[in-house]
């Protein structure tokens, strides 16, 4: 469906605050083994996104941390705003990516040989696919302490409306 460009996000003003911490206390189970921290303004971050895909990005950077990463060691989320555009970060402090992986991460059904059981290789995908069909871009680097971060920008061409979102 995304290939085909059957999905289309249904754009609606959110605050991005909300995003990060819905996806966060819902995955608090499979995040239970990492302290996740998180670096947010105090003011709302209101974008236009399509909250159900994003949460579902969002979610499958997460559980990728968490699985690839060694219990105890902390998951990052920072959210800012600069530019008109909402960038998005999940960092973690684990072995970080192979840089032969780095050009093929996002391929679909690319498992990198170390990967747990299980899994069909699309998680990251379909995290670029439901970025991309935002306007999107996604990024992976590695950490120069070790780990790796991912790194999501969604321009945000149009201004927020006065006042609070739904």
């Amino acid at each position: 469906r995304l290939e085909s460009g059957q999905v289309r996000p249904r754009l609606d003003w959110h605050d991005a605050r909300d995003l990060v911490q819905t996806t966060v206390r819902e995955l608090q189970r499979e995040l239970a083994a990492h302290p996740v921290k998180q670096e947010m303004p105090a003011a709302p971050l209101l974008v236009r996104l399509d909250f159900s895909l994003m949460q579902h990005a969002l979610g499958n950077l997460l559980l990728n941390a968490a699985n690839y990463t060694p219990a105890g060691t902390p998951i990052e989320i920072q959210a800012q705003f600069t530019d008109d555009v909402l960038s998005l970060s999940v960092a973690d402090h684990g072995p970080g990516i192979p840089p032969e992986w780095l050009p093929r991460i996002f391929e679909k059904f690319f498992r990198a040989p170390t990967a747990p059981t299980g899994g069909s290789g699309l998680g990251l995908t379909i995290v670029k696919g439901f970025v991309e069909a935002h306007g999107g871009t996604i990024a992976v680097e590695n950490r120069p302490g070790g780990g790796a971060r991912f790194t999501i920008r969604l321009p945000q061409p149009e201004k927020a409306p006065a006042g609070e979102p739904d």
